[in-house]
């Protein structure tokens, strides 16, 4: 009883077998070994259950001088002449050796007796989450000798015995030593040579296994012990370095408690977030782990520190390829996540923020697709914005012979070709079709066959490449017409009232100074037109040789028609004066209306009428405050009904409510007539379901300000307009994905319209807007390594009114190993197809049904990688692959998100908003909308430049003195703790305590002259100007009425409503995929 009850790591007296070695406890002086790990027996040596160490028994009231047994967590009295147990968070007495090594067992005969007297032979004690004397995971031991581990092991049974089956030895992580006596252990487990210096703390971001710097073994997760290695008596739910704590005890660790939700076999990167904190600390795992339940008792609520999460996965990122060179011709490198810095080189494969793909190893079969249980897509963004450092855009001017194609599969000469036969033919690396050169286009080849002037000609050497168009590619073989905008303005009671119309009347004149134009360009070839309507719509003639415009009123709504054909659509220089008097005079000339009648739709077809008789593509730009509700064509109704939301009918609120509005977005886009749509709404309810009919078809967007607040809103409404206004836009759009043999395009998701199974229709297509194409298979593909090809061919008309084609290449290995399939997956892609799939089922299923649909395949992604490309390992060890590690976390904050899951105080037209927007999302995009960025801003170094520290998504890590900045693209928050200090309160806002800021009216940061204002104001503008739209600003305060809609966004909290939390989901994950191998 009293040698058994030392803490671990703590050795007996020197020179007594029995003693424990290193990392063990001693077992009673004289008998049999003990359990592993050196951990003490039953009395009397009697081994525990399965071979385990079992908790310690009452062996009846203490004798003469003995002390009773301690109780089970807390170490007995202590002994006369020892001092007592020292403070759990203090050093204990110096010992003669550094703690946790034992000295060598020396001969003699046992000791027996009663407990010594004198000074306490413990050590320093053991720490939460760490046993003294356990050796570093991956670090040797003391060379062998009896009773004590081999060279690079952990000391098992005391005697020289050799651990018993069950009891864990075999499984040690790699890098740990097996049995002692220097008997080497299972799967090549022992490690180098022990140091002979003192021991080294673990480091607190050290994975367990394998050492720092060596490769990872697939199928081990990090640091995570074989279950049933017990952890030490009397301290439950500790866990080792490295480890996860099992029962105390001795007790067996049962399925499921540990987590290890590590990458598989990686070693984490010294000190980075989401390896387990610094050891020490009450609650957390050791290095790598997460604890376990104590002693029996319920499950501890594991740390979120010890559980992968982005924070460390950008940091990785950022350390890999921040501020580096990016070269695209790598087949079967993932390229820099989205949000990384970086420069990005043109190869001859596509940048990556033009083009990305699921998979960059790509299986060679349908059914080796099948099995993995990952999407096969692409997220294609023909006009993503490019740094200026970055390759131009090569423009190709092949005259009226236009660009090289394919004879069989139409697909355009790329640097993928191959030329044969001395340059005069060309193999089409899609369809494998040999191809004549054309004469003017035919060159000698080198010795390596290689075109002499490869360098000379773009196409052949960079992945993006644009060529201008010949009137082939032309409608009725006629050269298009620069396009127009057309601005209609609703001029009812409701947008005077509210504000909208002053506004627009005073600030429309400077965006119509930021026309877009064509690089090279001096001036800009978009022509403008301005019309009004309430129930009728107005026209207005500024063409310049008149002295005032003129308006004329098309009444006859339900036949709409365009009074006037010449003085309508006009040049922004040449018209100025009577574009300012037609601005100026609208508040006059409505100031006093009493009508609230609007016909949105016939205006639209107004407008589409105007650009078809100019013969041009364009865009229409639809300011409306209100819900059509007047009997005339495109008369909706207030159909709002929460009660729907998960239910089998929630799908009946976001179709059209009647087909007046698809059928016009369809003859939008047949004309060139793309919609962008601001709707001020002074209702709580207009409808951006079937508005979302009209505008998506035509490659539009919806900018929703839901109850119109000229003070508040009003600012976000001019940005987004000018950026609407001038962002690099294609019009009269056609695009097509072409894949190599095998291969084809199949599903699409975004902004668009297709009227065949091949070409995605877009009346305009901007910066902003990606597509998502799904991929299936026709046929087998290549043998290992072999390349597989994607080509997107986007023909449309520029600004500046020329016709091109923009082409963007991609490829991608071929493999018939899964283990290749999972390295090479993009997480950010497969999140961008998974959500706007989601978006897209809702439609016609109901959201239960989405959910399961989504846990089903992460569940089985996760089983088959478990099944098929880790190493045997514990079944208590959720193992993930690199590349997906993040995948329960991300899958989590999908299922909760606003624009999949809606909460019972969600409005429909705020649900069916986001919907749109998430459709047409980049992946740039996707991640921070899923797992939105919180900044830590209250105690930041407002001298330093950098950016604020990041914190996680959970409300545990927000601190009640402190403020933090929250936004997802969509929306900005700054949250205000309850206790932030009083001085940094007044920097901020100028008053003196939170009870003084005024939540409900606050609409943007007061302008302050001092150093913490300016840092604050620069932070939220930096934000702001990651997002492609001007995000609303709110200042919630800790437990006030407003911060719900703070806690809304924190996806690794539970949601209300039954939804999971993190840590929920990954134990049901962990179940399942356990579940599914057994």
């Amino acid at each position: 009883q009293g040698w058994g009850a030392q803490p671990m790591g703590v050795a007996g007296p020197p020179g007594h077998p029995g003693m424990a070695g290193p990392g063990g406890v001693a077992g009673p002086a004289g008998n049999p070994p003990s359990g592993p790990m050196g951990m003490s027996g039953p009395p009397g040596g009697q081994p525990g259950p399965h071979g385990m160490a079992g908790p310690p028994r009452y062996a009846g009231p203490p004798q003469p001088g003995q002390p009773g047994p301690p109780h089970p967590t807390q170490p007995g009295p202590p002994q006369p002449g020892q001092p007592g147990p020292p403070h759990p968070t203090q050093p204990g007495p110096p010992q003669p050796a550094y703690p946790g090594a034992a000295g060598p067992p020396m001969s003699g005969a046992p000791m027996s007796g009663q407990p010594m007297s004198g000074p306490g032979m413990s050590g320093p004690p053991s720490q939460p989450g760490q046993g003294w004397g356990a050796q570093p995971t991956g670090m040797a031991g003391p060379p062998s000798r009896s009773g004590m581990a081999g060279p690079g092991g952990v000391a098992g049974p005391p005697g020289g015995q050799s651990g018993q089956p069950g009891q864990g030895w075999g499984a040690q992580p790699t890098g740990m030593a097996g049995p002692p006596s220097g008997q080497p252990g299972q799967h090549s487990m022992a490690g180098p040579p022990r140091h002979t210096g003192p021991p080294q703390p673990p480091h607190p971001g050290m994975a367990g296994s394998p050492i720092a710097g060596q490769p990872g073994q697939p199928g081990q997760g990090w640091g995570v012990p074989p279950t049933g290695v017990a952890g030490p008596p009397g301290h439950p739910g500790m866990a080792p370095p490295g480890g996860v704590a099992g029962p105390p005890g001795g007790q067996p660790g049962q399925p499921g408690q540990g987590w290890g939700a590590q990458p598989t076999g990686m070693a984490a990167p010294p000190g980075h977030p989401g390896m387990a904190g610094p050891p020490g600390h009450p609650g957390m795992a050791g290095p790598g782990g997460a604890a376990g339940p104590a002693g029996g008792q319920p499950q501890q609520r594991i740390s979120p520190e010890s559980t992968p999460h982005p924070l460390a996965v950008w940091e990785a990122d950022k350390e890999l390829y921040g501020g580096q060179t990016f070269y695209t011709n790598q087949p079967g490198t993932v390229p820099p996540l989205p949000i990384t810095p970086c420069t990005i080189v043109d190869q001859g494969n596509a940048s990556s923020r033009f083009m990305r793909t699921t998979l960059y190893n790509v299986p060679s079969t349908q059914e080796i697709l099948h099995s993995s249980n990952i999407p096969l897509g692409l997220v294609i963004e023909p006009f993503a914005k490019v740094p200026s450092k970055e390759n131009t855009m090569y423009v190709v001017n092949n005259g009226e012979n236009g660009p090289v194609r394919c004879r069989r599969c139409k697909g355009y000469v790329s640097a993928h070709v191959n030329f044969v036969d001395g340059g005069r033919k060309f193999v089409c690396n899609l369809c494998t079709f040999i191809n004549d050169v054309p004469d003017f286009y035919q060159c000698q080849l080198d010795q390596h066959g290689r075109r002499l002037d490869v360098n000379e000609r773009p196409e052949l050497a960079n992945g993006s490449v644009e060529f201008m168009a010949t009137t082939d590619y032309c409608k009725d073989n006629k050269w298009p017409e620069p396009p127009a905008y057309i601005f209609m303005i609703e001029v009812t009671y409701q947008s005077v009232s509210c504000g909208l119309l002053p506004l627009l009347s005073r600030m429309l004149r400077l965006v119509l100074d930021e026309l877009p134009k064509d690089t090279g360009e001096e001036k800009s070839k978009v022509r403008i037109g301005i019309a009004t309507f309430d129930k009728n719509v107005h026209f207005y003639n500024l063409k310049a040789t008149l002295a005032q415009p003129q308006m004329m009123v098309v009444s006859d709504v339900a036949d709409v028609f365009l009074p006037l054909l010449d003085g309508f659509l006009v040049d922004v220089e040449e018209s100025s004066a009577l574009i300012e008097a037609v601005l100026q005079e609208l508040p006059k000339l409505y100031g006093e209306t009493r009508e609230t009648t609007s016909c949105l739709g016939p205006a639209v077809q107004a407008g589409v009428e105007a650009l078809k008789a100019a013969g041009c593509p364009g865009k229409l730009f639809v300011f409306s405050t209100s819900m059509p509700k007047a009997d005339m064509p495109g008369m909706l109704k207030n159909r709002e009904d929460r009660a729907l939301f998960r239910t089998e009918k929630e799908k009946n609120l976001y179709t059209p409510q009647n087909n007046f509005y698809p059928q016009l977005g369809a003859e939008c886009v047949k004309h060139g007539a793309c919609i962008e749509m601001f709707y001020c709404s002074t209702a709580s309810y207009v409808d951006i379901p079937t508005m979302s009919s009209l505008v998506s078809p035509t490659g539009g967007e919806i900018h929703l300000y839901p109850y119109f607040n000229l003070q508040a809103d009003g600012e976000r409404l001019l940005k987004d307009l000018a950026h609407s206004v001038n962002r690099q836009t294609g019009f009269d759009a056609v695009m097509r994905v072409r894949c190599s043999t095998g291969l084809r395009a199949t599903g699409f998701w975004g902004n668009l319209h297709m009227t065949n199974t091949t070409d995605i229709l877009l009346a305009g297509i901007d910066c902003d807007k990606a597509i998502a194409v799904e991929i299936k298979y026709d046929d087998k593909l290549g043998e290992e390594g072999t390349p597989a090809y994607y080509q997107v061919a986007l023909l449309y008309t520029s600004v500046g009114g020329q016709r091109r084609l923009r082409i963007h290449n991609l490829s991608v290995n071929c493999t018939k190993q899964l283990s290749e399939v999972y390295r090479c997956a993009d997480m950010d892609t497969i999140m961008n197809v998974f959500l706007k799939k989601a978006v897209k089922k809702l439609l016609d299923s109901p959201y239960k049904l989405i959910r399961s649909h989504l846990l089903e395949q992460s569940i089985a992604l996760l089983a088959c990688y478990r099944k098929e490309c880790s190493e045997p390992a514990s079944g208590a060890r959720l193992i993930l692959p690199e590349a997906l590690k993040l995948l329960p976390l991300y899958v989590g904050s999908l299922i909760k998100c606003e624009a999949v899951c809606a909460q019972s105080d969600t409005r429909i037209d705020d649900k069916a908003w986001l919907m749109h927007l998430v459709t047409s999302m980049p992946t740039t995009g996707t991640i921070p909308y899923l797992y939105p960025t919180i900044l830590r801003v209250h105690n930041s170094n407002v001298d330093d430049k950098t950016l604020p520290s990041h914190v996680r998504c959970y409300y545990d890590a927000l601190v009640q003195d402190g403020a933090y900045l929250l936004h997802n693209g969509v929306v900005m928050v700054l949250w205000l703790g309850r206790h932030t200090h009083p001085a940094w309160i007044t920097d901020i806002f100028g008053v003196h305590s939170l009870a003084e800021i005024d939540t409900d009216k606050f609409t943007k940061l007061p302008v302050l002259d001092n150093p913490a204002s300016t840092f604050l104001r620069g932070v939220v503008a930096q934000q702001m100007a990651k997002s492609v739209r001007c995000m609303k600003l709110l200042v919630v305060v800790q437990g006030g009425n407003k911060e719900v809609l703070m806690r809304r966004h924190l996806c690794e909290d539970g949601g209300g409503e039954g939804l999971p939390s993190y840590m929920d989901l990954l134990c049901h994950i962990h179940k399942e995929v356990r579940s599914a191998l057994s």
